[in-house]
């Protein structure tokens, strides 16, 4: 009766079945995959479990008291920064919860919180406040030269140059840049000064290495000062001496005071790199020399219509006949190149540095027969003479050529001829010459593998012009078995193209000598960089944007002034625009503590800051770049700094205006505004901080090799 009961049983189940199975072999074919289950893990946090591919998960991060959440990580890196976070399962996963003390108070909002402030970075130099303050006895003498509030007074220097020297194994880094001290849109340079570092980290002010008072040949105005005119300068050892290599406002014969004048390049002398430096009685270059007397409309004999200046120089590994040989460049819209040598001389010769019995001389290539001794020019007979690139040529034979004028833009497919600031350097048997170009000055170079020659192959664009200065010098050195380039901007407070100062960004060549693009950075080689994103997880950024480079017709005029946008990361053309600076604040209100108060600048248009912009009520971003005495300079101040807040239920920051505690940063509707009217989430953000600085350096028209490999 059972097996009956059985064979009924299985006999009625078997059209069910049926059914089923067919249901089955109808399907899609994924029910095994969607059916799959993936762990998720939660440290520090709730919301963990066994889920199914594909499900939604949220965890939420256990923040203890006095502290802060900073970002949900796996395997060490960044996952998110929002909490609660909310994803989709896709496979097994461990999720940490990172948090950051806050000094043991509770979290609440509106909380003052400190944010990890980035120290270091560019500028190198320039100013000094408080235990990073520098022995300024030498620079009290005029109020002219007294810029900025007294607290910390900044020393502007723009043109700047490198020596490395080598002691008992050691390295040190001598920066020279001139001294600006001017006020106004013109150059004003009394004087040269001198940087030194071990490191290229920390760097010390050594001193004045000399004044352009210190210049006989200085052109001289007719109330009987001396023209501030301490432009370009380079330092170049050499058979035991350090040559100082520059260029001034001269008075050549044939030309009265308060008129045009001319520009010649100058040598000074010394036995120590950081001076004192003794100048020669007259100029080493006499502007004359390159011959252009094509201009109609200049009456004196021989006055160039471009400029002799910004000299540069290199010494070369020893030649065939085992002799170092020294070769100088200099020039402005035409670049120029001559070898010169050091030549003993005796006290009753005019051309002289007191105290010393040596000289610089150009060398008389058409009287060189032997590299080791080579003979120099005769000042009191005929100009040395000039040829190379066509222009005014006085012979076409490149052997009796004293002074050679270069095209060393040839085959340049963008048209970035050269401008000024040139400067030489040797690598792997491959000679650079690196120089700005263009108008704004973009920074560029072009490559030789013979350094005696008219014609050098274009390299490539290195450096866009920068956000607060027209001008730029590239000075290009090794240390510590890496390349570095320092360059300068207007990017210190009231900074411009007439009040410049120094910054520092590494170099990286490929297999070939082609050398990487470089973005112009705030962090320069210690500082770091910070996102921040609102309680989306939207980054703020600012609108992409080439600095421009003609001028005045481009409609981003100096100071750069823009409106503020958010962008989800994915928007972004350069997600460098995103990435921003957190320093000491500008300007902290008496009685605060200035660890809850940051300002903000952007890491790649360095020099330009998060502002409140009073008048439009508007965040814009723009620069510092009122006199800081004033009361415009004071108001910019204020305006660039923010009091951080803890945000939205204990987590995030608020940035408070300092300008107005009722106005606060606010995201609303995909723009970073300023209102007193905004919802806390709208104004709590979340900033993640990296551990790592960014060099700077960046790939661009990858593959691309020099044309004369």
């Amino acid at each position: 009766m059972k097996k009956s009961i059985q064979k009924i049983i299985v006999l009625c189940l078997l059209p069910v079945l049926a059914f089923a199975f067919l249901l089955a072999g109808c399907g899609n074919g994924d029910n095994n995959e969607n059916t799959q289950k993936y762990t998720v893990t939660v440290i520090n946090g709730t919301g963990g479990g066994e889920f199914e591919s594909g499900a939604s998960c949220t965890v939420t991060a256990t923040v203890p008291s006095g502290q802060i959440f900073v970002e949900w990580t796996a395997d060490g890196a960044t996952v998110s920064t929002q909490n609660p976070y909310t994803f989709t399962v896709t496979a097994n996963i461990t999720l940490t919860a990172v948090c950051r003390d806050t000094g043991g108070t509770a979290v609440t909002e509106g909380t003052p919180v400190s944010l990890e402030k980035s120290v270091g970075g560019n500028p190198i130099g320039g100013f000094g406040v408080g235990d990073n303050s520098y022995d300024q006895s030498w620079d009290t003498d005029d109020e002219l030269w007294q810029i900025g509030d007294k607290e910390g007074v900044l020393t502007y220097g723009g043109d700047p140059s490198v020596l490395v020297v080598e002691e008992n194994g050691a390295e040190t880094a001598y920066l020279y840049v001139g001294h600006d001290v001017s006020q106004g849109g013109d150059y004003q340079m009394p004087e040269w000064v001198c940087y030194s570092s071990t490191d290229l980290l920390t760097w010390t002010a050594e001193s004045i290495i000399m004044d352009i008072n210190d210049v006989p040949w200085a052109r001289k105005l007719s109330d009987g000062t001396t023209e501030l005119s301490a432009w370009a300068a380079q330092v170049i050892e050499y058979k035991g001496y350090y040559w100082f290599l520059f260029c001034s406002w001269s008075n050549q014969t044939g030309v009265t005071a308060d008129e045009l004048g001319s520009q010649c390049i100058g040598v000074a002398v010394a036995e120590d790199p950081a001076g004192p430096f003794t100048c020669f009685s007259e100029p080493l270059v006499y502007s004359t020399w390159t011959n252009n007397a094509d201009d109609s409309s200049i009456t004196v004999d021989k006055i160039p219509g471009w400029n002799d200046i910004d000299p540069t120089g290199l010494v070369t590994d020893a030649n065939e006949d085992g002799a170092e040989e020294f070769y100088i460049s200099w020039g402005n819209s035409n670049s120029f190149l001559a070898q010169v040598e050091m030549v003993e001389v005796s006290a009753s010769d005019t051309y002289r540095a007191e105290g010393f019995d040596v000289a610089l001389e150009i060398v008389d290539q058409s009287a060189t027969t032997d590299s080791e001794n080579p003979v120099v020019i005769d000042r009191t007979s005929a100009d040395p003479v000039y040829g190379g690139d066509t222009k005014n040529a006085d012979s076409s034979n490149a052997a009796d050529w004293d002074i050679m004028r270069l095209n060393c833009y040839s085959n340049n497919p963008i048209g970035n001829t050269f401008t000024e600031a040139p400067y030489l350097y040797e690598r792997n048997g491959m000679y650079y010459i690196f120089y700005a170009c263009g108008w704004r000055e973009a920074l560029a170079y072009s490559v030789s593998d013979t350094l005696w020659e008219v014609t050098w192959d274009y390299g490539n664009l290195l450096m866009d012009a920068t956000a607060t200065s027209n001008t730029n010098h590239p000075a290009v050195f090794d240390f510590g078995g890496s390349t570095y380039m320092i360059y300068h901007n207007g990017s210190l407070p009231y900074g411009s193209g007439y009040r410049r100062v120094a910054c520092i960004a590494e170099l990286e060549f490929d297999t070939d000598g082609y050398i990487q693009y470089v973005v112009e950075t705030s962090t320069g080689l210690t500082g770091v960089t910070s996102k921040i994103a609102d309680s989306n997880g939207t980054p703020i950024s600012h609108i992409n944007y080439k600095n421009p480079q003609l001028d005045p017709s481009s409609s981003l005029l100096y100071p750069l002034e823009l409106d503020m946008l958010l962008w989800a990361e994915t928007d972004l053309d350069d997600l460098d625009d995103m990435l921003w600076e957190l320093e000491e604040a500008k300007y902290v209100p008496n009685g605060e503590n200035g660890a809850h108060y940051v300002s903000i600048q952007s890491y790649n248009k360095a020099g330009l800051y998060i502002c409140y912009d009073v008048a439009s009520g508007k965040v814009i971003l723009t620069q510092d770049s009122e006199d800081p005495a004033s009361d415009a300079g004071k108001a910019d101040k204020i305006n660039m700094t923010f009091k951080t807040l803890v945000g939205e239920n204990g987590e995030g920051v608020q940035f408070q205006c300092a300008a107005d505690p009722d106005f606060y940063l606010a995201s609303v509707n995909g723009r970073l505004v300023v209102t007193d009217g905004a919802t806390i989430a709208q104004r709590t953000f979340r900033v993640q901080t990296e551990t790592a600085n960014r060099s700077g350096v960046y790939e661009r028209n990858e593959g691309q090799v020099l044309a004369s490999v």
